[in-house]
């Protein structure tokens, strides 16, 4: 009978008379997933995650196409927003199952979600992973999330491991995190040498001594990420440390004339109103 065999691939023995090239067969089927081919994308990403023959496996690979694969389907999306109705309807032991197979994916933001949602209800969960928020934090920021990255700064600093807490606080600041940068500038301020840590491509030192210019500039550029958390986290701060590192003489030559000045034409408005 004419027509496709859908047994055909399956035949006993049809490959025997082939050569077998992992290779060649990964690369076909990388060409199949950038056509949209979505068995093709989840092969791909078995085969980068286990390595191809001898090779080792490519986890940062395996996830790019997993990645993909949820771009070429609604199912992650609908699972996302199943999880968030679940939490805000209190189910939390749904919402946990939820978020952990969205993590388990690669997902940074469900990463994140779940070491929340395992740090603020540890006894409404049943379902328990041993050192969850860690766990899911630490995966989601290395995975390039940046609130999992300052939380993962905030957890190393109370932990005293100085040295890898500058270098997370570098890296959220890298995304535009406020923490990030506030991190670093109280390293400066208070004088705890990390040594050389890069943000934003730039070097920058942090020796034993306090280093004012170097807290305010990065305080002033966290106050410059707009947003309430960062106003407020690092403008009140960076106000209240210029104005007590300012010295007597500073003071009293150039703010106290200012408020003179206010004062005077505060009362010449109030008069010249009145009358």
């Amino acid at each position: 009978s004419s027509g496709i065999n859908a047994e055909w691939p399956l035949r006993p023995g049809f490959y025997e008379t082939f050569d077998p090239d992992p290779y060649y067969a990964h690369k076909m089927f990388k060409l199949a997933s950038d056509g949209g081919h979505k068995d093709a994308t989840m092969i791909s990403a078995e085969q980068s995650l286990h390595g191809i023959h001898n090779q080792t496996g490519d986890c940062p690979s395996a996830l790019k196409y997993i990645k993909k694969l949820s771009d070429q389907s609604n199912y992650v999306t609908r699972l996302m927003r199943e999880a968030v109705k679940s939490y805000q309807d209190g189910k939390y032991d749904d919402a946990f199952l939820e978020y952990l197979i969205l993590a388990e994916s690669g997902i940074e933001m469900a990463q994140y979600n779940l070491g929340w949602l395992c740090q603020q209800f540890p006894f409404e969960i049943t379902h328990q992973i041993p050192e969850c928020t860690r766990e899911y934090y630490s995966k989601s920021a290395g995975n390039g999330y940046g609130p999992s990255q300052a939380f993962l700064a905030n957890h190393l600093w109370k932990k005293g491991d100085y040295y890898e807490s500058a270098r997370w606080y570098a890296k959220a600041a890298d995304n535009k995190v406020d923490e990030g940068l506030f991190g670093l500038g109280y390293f400066a301020k208070e004088g705890i040498a990390v040594g050389v840590v890069t943000v934003n491509k730039t070097s920058i030192y942090f020796g034993p001594d306090q280093n004012i210019t170097l807290t305010k500039e990065l305080w002033s550029d966290c106050f410059h990420l707009g947003g309430e958390e960062a106003v407020v986290g690092c403008g009140v701060p960076l106000l209240w440390f210029t104005l007590t590192s300012i010295s007597l003489s500073t003071l009293l030559t150039t703010l106290l004339p200012a408020v003179s000045v206010l004062a005077v034409l505060a009362l010449v408005v109030s008069r010249c109103t009145n009358s």
